[in-house]
C-alpha cells in the first residue's frame, strides 16, 4: 500500500517534473493527460516542489554535498476496498493520510508536495517532505534522512498508519492494509522449503493416529472384555485388552506432546517466514522506487529535448527571416541601380556605424583609434553619407578623449602617490643628524 524513496537535490528536479506534471510528454504510459486536471495538491503552500525545497533549505542546515538526501517521498496507494467508493470517500482517505504523514515528519513546514494523482490507473498520493531533525549539540535544525527514516520508523510505519486510519475512518476503512494479502511468489517458495519436513511429521503422526481411526470400536472391545466385580467399583480386564487401553492412553499423551512441539516449531517457522516476506516486500519497494526514478529521468530528458527542439525551430525561423530580408534589400539595391558589391573598407565602416548607433563602444584606446581611422578612410573615399559619418566620428573622438583623460588622471595620481611614499622613506641628512645630537 505504501513505499518510501529518498532523493538528492538533483533527483528532485526530475521528480518535480513528474509530480507537478510540467510536461505533456510522459514515459509512463499509465498517465492519461486528459485527466490531469483532476489531480490535487493537498499542500496549499505557494510555489511548486522545487521552490518549496529551496525556501526550506534557507531555514535549515544542509551539508554541501551532491549525495545528500534532501527529500523523501512516501507513495500511498488507494486500497482495493476503496476503489469502488465515491470520490468524497477517496478524497477523505488521502486527506487523513496526508494529516498522519504531516504530523509524523515535523509538520507543514517540512512538506514539499502532496500530489494526489488521479490521472493514472491506480489513484495514489506522493507525499514529499524534507527530513529535518533538531541538532541538540549545535542548537539548530539540520537535514538528515538517515535519522528520520531509521529502522524503527520504517518497521512501525505501516502498522501505525493502519491503526490511525481505522480510528479516523471507521465507516469506510474497515479491512485495513495488514490483512496478509501481500504474500508474493518468493514467499511461496519459502513455504515449499518446509513441505518435506511437514510431510515427515505428518507420517509420524499418522502412525500414532491409527489407534484413533475407530476409537468407538476399540472401546467397545475393551468394554465387552471387561468384568465388573460384585463388590466395589473394580473392573477386571484381560491383559491383551489392558495393553490396548494403555497403548491408546500413552499414544494420546505422546500425540499431545508432539502436537505441542509442532505448534511451537510452526510458530518459529512462521516468524522466520514473515521476516523473509518483509525482505521481499522491501526489495519490491526498492525496485519500484528505482523504476519511478527512471521514469522521472526519462521525463526530464524528454523535457530537455523538447526545449532544444523549440529553440532550434525558433532559430531556423529567425535565420529564414534574415535571409528573406537580405533578398529584399538586394532586390531594392538592384532596382535603384546601386552595385551590391562593396569594398572591405566600407563593410568595416558600416559595421562600426551600426555598433556605435546601438550603444556598443570600443573596449580601449587602441580600438577607438582604429575605428576612427576606418571611418576617416571612408570619409575620404565618399562611400558613406557624410552627415551620418561625421556624427559618429564626433562621438568616437569624444569617447577617445575621455579615455585619454582618465588614463592621464590615473598616471598623475600614481606619480603623486609615489612621490609621497619616497618622501616618507627618505633617510635623514647629515646636518639633521648633527642637530639632533646637540
Amino acid at each position: 500500500m505504501a513505499h518510501v524513496q529518498k532523493f538528492t537535490r538533483g533527483n528532485l528536479n526530475g521528480l518535480s517534473i513528474h509530480l507537478d506534471r510540467k510536461t505533456d510528454h510522459h514515459s509512463n504510459e499509465e498517465i492519461d493527460p486528459t485527466k490531469t486536471y483532476l489531480n490535487v495538491d493537498l499542500c496549499q503552500k505557494e510555489g511548486d516542489t522545487l521552490s518549496r525545497l529551496n525556501d526550506r533549505l534557507k531555514e535549515v542546515y544542509c551539508m554541501k554535498r551532491e549525495d545528500v538526501k534532501v527529500g523523501c517521498s512516501w507513495i500511498v496507494t488507494l486500497p482495493k476496498t476503496l476503489k469502488e467508493q465515491n470520490e468524497s470517500d477517496q478524497r477523505e482517505f488521502f486527506e487523513k493520510t496526508y494529516a498522519f504523514l504531516t504530523e509524523r515528519y515535523g509538520g507543514g513546514k517540512n512538506v514539499l508536495s502532496a500530489q494526489v494523482h488521479l490521472d493514472e490507473t491506480t489513484p495514489h498520493l506522493h507525499f514529499v517532505f524534507m527530513p529535518v531533525v533538531w541538532d541538540e549539540k549545535k542548537q539548530r535544525e539540520k537535514v538528515s534522512a538517515k535519522e528520520v527514516l531509521n529502522r524503527n520508523d520504517l518497521q512501525k510505519f505501516h502498522g501505525e498508519l493502519d491503526t490511525f486510519l481505522k480510528k479516523e475512518l471507521p465507516t469506510i476503512y474497515k479491512d485495513g492494509i495488514l490483512n496478509g494479502e501481500t504474500i508474493e511468489l518468493d514467499s511461496v517458495k519459502e513455504i515449499k522449503k518446509y513441505a518435506k519436513q511437514i510431510q515427515e511429521k505428518k507420517n509420524d503422526l499418522s502412525k500414532e493416529l491409527e489407534l484413533f481411526s475407530e476409537p468407538k470400536k476399540v472401546f467397545d472391545q475393551v468394554e465387552k472384555a471387561s468384568k465388573k466385580s460384585l463388590f466395589g467399583d473394580k473392573v477386571t480386564l484381560p491383559y491383551s485388552e489392558f495393553e490396548k487401553l494403555k497403548t491408546l492412553s500413552l499414544s494420546g499423551i505422546k500425540l499431545n506432546n508432539q502436537l505441542n512441539q509442532v505448534s511451537e516449531a510452526s510458530k518459529k517457522d512462521l516468524t522466520a517466514l514473515k521476516k523473509e516476506v518483509d525482505l521481499v516486500e522491501q526489495e519490491k519497494t526498492d525496485l519500484k522506487g528505482q523504476l519511478e526514478q527512471a521514469n522521472q529521468r526519462a521525463d526530464e530528458a524528454t523535457e530537455k529535448v523538447t526545449y532544444y527542439l523549440d529553440t532550434l525551430e525558433n532559430t531556423l525561423k529567425t535565420g529564414q527571416k534574415f535571409k528573406d530580408q537580405a533578398i529584399i534589400y538586394k532586390s531594392i539595391l538592384k532596382d535603384a541601380k546601386i552595385p551590391f558589391q562593396i569594398s572591405e573598407m566600407e563593410k568595416q565602416g558600416r559595421l562600426i556605424l551600426s555598433k556605435v548607433e546601438n550603444g556598443r563602444m570600443p573596449e580601449d584606446e587602441q580600438k577607438a583609434k582604429k575605428w576612427i581611422s576606418v571611418l576617416e578612410q571612408n570619409k575620404e573615399a565618399g562611400t558613406i553619407p557624410l552627415n551620418r559619418l561625421e556624427s559618429i566620428l564626433e562621438v568616437l573622438k569624444a569617447f577617445l578623449e575621455k579615455l585619454l583623460n582618465k588614463e592621464l588622471k590615473f598616471s598623475l595620481d600614481g606619480l603623486k602617490s609615489r612621490d609621497t611614499e619616497l618622501k616618507k622613506n627618505q633617510k635623514p641628512t647629515h646636518s639633521n643628524s648633527m642637530n639632533r645630537g646637540r
